[in-house]
């Protein structure tokens, strides 16, 4: 798994502060995984559309931001900005994203930052073999001279080794589920082991994926395969099925 470079609000929120001193040019680097695109600082232009995030500023003192429409660039993840900042000035840098961010008028429309969710799982290969090269390799280290064949045979075999060695770690998550019963996954997550549900008595029921073996309900004793799940009328089956049971005697 690659290294975890993001803090929470930035993996969650796409989200990242600034302190600016007094003074024009002053520049600010984030640190998102998500590369900064600019097509335009002017909200008029066409190519403002092309923006992946927005700017918001606020003055020392005051909560409310305002998006920042004043000229700046952006060069890689550095932002420079071409006019004044006062001392203090509070900068925000928000990647767009589905539910417009918290910041102005809310309206940082985009889906940036859930393109962004599970980057974390992943190292280039390149950069493994990049970072040996530098470290290892060369006059007065370890290796002398290595071709860069040999160390991609031997990366690649030592990623197949991982499945092998690697020791399996479980942590556990309690989250709340919103209305639109979609949640982000923990930005460290691998794979799932279990997933429950906790109900009013604070008993922990789990979750079963939905198969043919999960597929069915017990009814008085009287066991209904999925197949027999089909609402013929506007009214569903379920529901009347399972106000039968009795929820403390399952």
């Amino acid at each position: 798994m690659g290294l975890i470079t993001e803090n929470n609000q930035q993996y969650y929120a796409g989200v990242q502060k600034f302190l600016s001193a007094a003074g024009a040019g002053q520049a600010f680097t984030t640190t998102f995984d998500t590369e900064l695109v600019l097509g335009s600082y002017d909200p008029l232009q066409p190519n403002y559309a092309l923006n992946n995030f927005k700017l918001y500023t606020a003055n020392a003192g005051v909560l409310t931001y305002t998006e920042y429409t004043s000229p700046y660039t952006v060069s890689g993840n550095t932002i420079t900005f071409t006019g004044n900042l006062a001392a203090n000035t509070s900068v925000v840098v928000q990647l767009k994203i589905l539910s417009g961010g918290e910041y102005g008028n809310r309206d940082a429309y985009g889906n940036t930052v859930e393109e962004n969710y599970g980057s974390y799982s992943y190292i280039k290969l390149d950069d493994i073999i990049n970072n040996f090269l530098v470290a290892y390799v060369g006059d007065g280290k370890l290796i002398t001279s290595c071709k860069r064949t040999d160390l991609v045979f031997h990366a690649k075999r030592g990623l197949q080794e991982f499945s092998y060695d690697t020791l399996k770690s479980i942590k556990s998550q309690e989250l709340n589920i919103p209305p639109e019963l979609s949640v982000v996954i923990p930005q460290d997550y691998v794979n799932y082991t279990k997933i429950s549900w906790i109900d009013q008595l604070g008993v922990k029921r789990p979750i079963y994926p939905a198969n043919n073996l999960t597929l069915l309900l017990l009814v008085t004793g009287v066991t209904l395969p999925s197949s027999s799940i089909i609402c013929t009328s506007n009214s569903p089956i379920v529901p009347s099925i399972w106000a039968l049971k009795d929820s403390t005697s399952f």
